[in-house]
């Protein structure tokens, strides 16, 4: 649609003359008569024939001070400050030009200058809509729906009646799009019309997105691809070991001073109860605003709430600044299309909508995320928020209760709804949050892997759909120590389909679309964060291979003291290194080494001693020893995560009473059931648990769950590592000794 003529919404002095003879100047006016004139006035009053009064703006202060002296001539007034053109003020001119009786009637209207009158006439054009297909992008409009529109969105879970409010849009709302984008504009420091954005010299964000083409740029992409990273240890107060992979050599990147929206201070000065960060949170935000990669394992109880809190912050700061971002391009491209210039390249999205995916193990850490992002965005309409409290909300109380004999870690993992599989799509409007919106529809995608991998569908299934995660700029994987307890492999099903070219377009604008999406090189421009309570290999591979971000990446690793200093039972603890050859053959070594030693002692001890528990971290070897013992038929019983209740008490019993030889026990059923096993004489590690936390609280139901007769030298501890355990042995024995037991010729040491 060709832009509108500025002939056809000019109004000359003799026109406006005319004003006195239509006494109210109602823009309906025209309706009743023929005549051109009063169409024209109805323009001038109105946008496209809405409810709205005269309007008169400024672009100078001379133009203003002429305007106010020239009324002050006829005894009318003008507000002191009028810092944009707003209703009220459209209101309170009208009743100066004739609309009061406190004024004469025969009054004469009179404007700004030619100069003013063409910067109106392009404020004017700025609402106007345009075919995309020709210009491409959006209309300059704020409505979330019609922005869904032109991503090809189907929004699967939206009801009717946000359907008909889309569709009965009125141009009042254009308005107060334009109102709240100039707000915006102000909030950001921003100058749209002179390309001067300040914010953008503070901001990563926009540096990270750009499409750069830079010999830095070229850079820092193949010291990714090669992996030739700089690593520059960092001494951070807060957080401790830190140590920076860089692919710049730009090293530490001084803090933003503003790195929040304006919009987003005070409602987070609100949910922090603080009017700024803590230590700990601006220390880790400030990676997070870096746009690098970050792997955390030093997450805890104590400052699970902060943490959570300060991604949640992250999350909707990205997804509004980048919408902001397309709709004061949309405003661009409407001036341009207006006066009939060339707005240049404006790329700012991806194939899809959905920027942000996080990634969490159980509903109630769903619920927690959720919340906060809810309370930050203020929203004064929550849309199906009561069926969110339904399904995601806190649990049976009688659970709870019953969960307070468990240990602080347990209690908070498994409080609430601890369903694992789920998904929810979180729409951001002006207003207000959408919950369950459709995926193609949504800024934020909360999920659970297995919930993800149910809706991307089987490796070979017909209904494949990973489209809506080719567009993920943010992607926040928490809790992986308990997704770890979970299927990892989900976890990896997701990584290999992040950020592919998807199938369809899904009618998006490829005229908006950046450089780097259709380059296929998408993947180096995601955020990848990672938090959990340790670090384990497979995070460890996950930062190595999948965590390919240009602007470098970040490994947060807390020193440790020893899971052996939390040992209360006078029990000597023996650790021995197995000799293994290579990696792949270590599982193999281990069970060889079991079967041919360490099996047969524990069934001669079983002669006078039938009070052994092995514990076996991997299912995999728990299965392997379980069907070897069945075929030589030993004496003996298992406990893993699939056991049901009435098995695993059979088994307690039959142990406490001496009835079987030993128990084998998987670090999973500990995990998810921390059942309180008596009467343990002999402990064996077939291998070192995962979490530090377990090893203490086994070794010490030795002491706990033994009644008085049980002398403490009849009880012994024993635990087998190689030398490709060296983070499980570090959480164990602590960061000062995992050296000397790892390289030292001796093979045995024993703690007491």
């Amino acid at each position: 649609m060709p832009p509108p003529s500025k002939k056809s919404k000019r109004l000359s002095r003799k026109d406006l003359q005319q004003l006195k003879d239509y006494g109210e100047l109602d823009p309906l006016s025209s309706a009743s008569g023929g005549n051109d004139l009063d169409e024209l006035i109805s323009r001038a009053m109105s946008k496209n024939g809405s409810h709205r009064q005269a309007e008169v703006r400024f672009s100078s202060k001379k133009g203003r001070e002429r305007y106010e002296r020239h009324l002050g001539k006829q005894g009318a007034f003008l507000p002191k400050k009028e810092k944009s053109a707003r209703p009220d003020a459209y209101s309170r001119l009208l009743k100066s030009l004739g609309g009061s009786s406190a004024i004469p009637a025969k009054r004469t209207a009179v404007v700004s200058d030619e100069e003013e009158e063409e910067e109106e006439e392009e404020e004017e054009y700025a609402a106007v809509d345009y075919d995309k297909s020709e210009h491409g992008g959006l209309p300059a409009t704020d409505s979330e729906d019609e922005a869904a529109a032109d991503y090809g969105q189907v929004d699967a879970g939206s009801d009717d009646q946000d359907e008909q409010e889309g569709e009965a849009r009125s141009e009042d709302d254009l308005s107060e799009g334009e109102e709240e984008e100039e707000q915006a504009n102000e909030e950001d420091d921003t100058e749209i019309d002179g390309f001067k954005e300040v914010f953008e010299l503070k901001d990563y964000l926009a540096a990270h997105v750009a499409d750069d083409d830079s010999p830095l740029a070229h850079k820092k992409l193949a010291a990714v691809t090669q992996k030739e990273y700089k690593q520059v240890p960092i001494d951070d107060p807060i957080l401790r070991n830190t140590v920076l992979f860089d692919t710049g050599n730009e090293g530490i990147k001084e803090r933003n001073p503003r790195p929040l929206k304006q919009r987003l201070v005070k409602p987070f000065h609100k949910l922090n109860n603080s009017d700024r960060f803590t230590d700990y949170q601006a220390s880790i935000f400030n990676w997070f605003d870096q746009y690098r990669d970050v792997v955390y394992a030093g997450r805890t109880i104590e400052h699970d709430d902060e943490l959570t809190t300060a991604y949640a912050l992250h999350a909707v700061n990205h997804v509004l600044k980048s919408r902001d971002r397309e709709r004061k391009n949309n405003a661009r491209l409407a001036r341009a299309h207006a006066t009939g210039k060339d707005a240049g390249e404006l790329r700012d999205r991806g194939f899809t909508r959905p920027r942000v995916l996080v990634i969490l193990p159980v509903r109630n850490s769903a619920y927690r995320f959720v919340e906060k992002v809810l309370r930050l965005l203020s929203s004064e309409q929550e849309m199906t928020k009561t069926r969110f409290e339904k399904e995601f909300g806190p649990g049976n109380e009688d659970d709870s209760k019953a969960n307070k004999r468990k240990p602080a870690d347990y209690q908070h993992t498994f409080a609430g709804n601890i369903d694992d599989a789920f998904r929810i799509g979180i729409q951001l409007r002006n207003n207000a949050a959408k919950l369950y919106a459709g995926f193609y529809a949504s800024d934020i995608i909360v999920a659970s892997p297995i919930g993800l991998r149910m809706t991307t569908g089987a490796e070979k299934g017909e209904r494949r759909d990973f489209d809506f995660l080719s567009s993920i700029e943010v992607l926040i994987v928490d809790n992986c120590d308990t997704l770890l307890m979970q299927n990892w492999d989900h976890v990896m099903h997701m990584f290999t389909n992040l950020n592919r070219t998807p199938k369809k377009d899904h009618g998006c604008d490829f005229s908006r679309i950046r450089n780097w999406y259709l380059d296929g090189t998408s993947k180096y421009r995601r955020q990848t964060i990672m938090l959990s309570d340790y670090l384990t290999p497979e995070v460890q591979a996950v930062f190595t291979n999948n965590c390919q971000n240009i602007e470098g990446k970040v490994r947060i690793k807390p020193s440790y003291a020893g899971a052996v200093t939390d040992v209360v039972a006078q029990v000597p603890q023996i650790f021995k290194r197995l000799g293994v050859k290579r990696l792949l053959s270590a599982a193999d070594d281990r069970f060889s080494h079991f079967t041919e030693q360490v099996l047969p002692d524990i069934e001669k001890s079983a002669v006078g001693d039938k009070h052994t528990l092995i514990f076996v971290p991997s299912y995999f070897d728990f299965v392997r020893i379980r069907n070897y013992c069945k075929e030589r038929a030993c004496s003996f019983a298992a406990i893993s995560e699939y056991s049901t209740r009435s098995e695993a008490m059979r088994a307690r019993m039959n142990f406490y009473d001496g009835k079987i030889s030993f128990i084998l026990y998987s670090e999973r059923a500990h995990f998810f059931h921390r059942y309180p096993i008596k009467g343990i004489h002999n402990m064996v590690f077939y291998g070192l648990p995962e979490h530090p936390l377990f090893y203490s609280e086994l070794v010490n139901l030795m002491l706990t769950s033994n009644d008085e007769t049980a002398a403490s030298e009849l009880l012994s501890c024993t635990a087998f590592f190689t030398k490709y355990d060296q983070l499980k042995l570090e959480r164990v024995v602590g960061t000062r000794l995992v050296t000397q037991l790892l390289t030292s010729e001796k093979s045995q040491y024993t703690f007491a």
